[in-house]
């Protein structure tokens, strides 16, 4: 399967996880689930995703250098990333995009509204961009 239908969710909180998890593969899409951040690391050196939805509070390695690892893999230059954080100041907002991060929902988010970004971002991952040069 091409790494535009895989998602990874890494998301320590279980319900949370299986809910997002559920919604997805509901939707045709393949999903791991990861629940703290030195897993999330170690899948995530050996493997690419096309869309990674990620908390920033988790256990072992946080989610803002988990983003960083992820935009500093040249491998995984088509890897949307979508923060899911009970963090909602400005300044985590703010360095989530600055490290690389697409999208920033806050909890509590909508499910529909996270499948929404999830299938926008699958559509432009599945379309093959090309630059001619005269």
């Amino acid at each position: 399967m091409k790494n535009e239908k895989k998602i990874i969710v890494i998301e320590d909180e279980k319900d949370i996880n299986e809910l997002i998890a559920y919604s997805l593969k509901k939707e045709g899409f393949a999903v791991s689930q990861v629940f703290d951040g030195i897993e999330a690391q170690r899948i995530l050196e050996n493997e690419c995703f096309g869309i990674v939805i990620l908390d920033i509070m988790l256990p072992g390695i946080d989610g803002f250098q988990i983003c960083k690892a992820i935009k500093d893999n040249p491998a995984a230059f088509r890897t949307f990333i979508i923060i899911v954080s009970a963090k909602d100041h400005p300044d985590d907002k703010l360095y989530a995009h600055i490290l690389g991060a697409h999208y920033y929902l806050t909890k509590p988010f909508s499910t529909k509204t996270l499948i929404d970004i999830v299938k926008e971002i699958s559509t432009i991952l599945e379309k093959e961009f090309t630059v001619s040069i005269p």
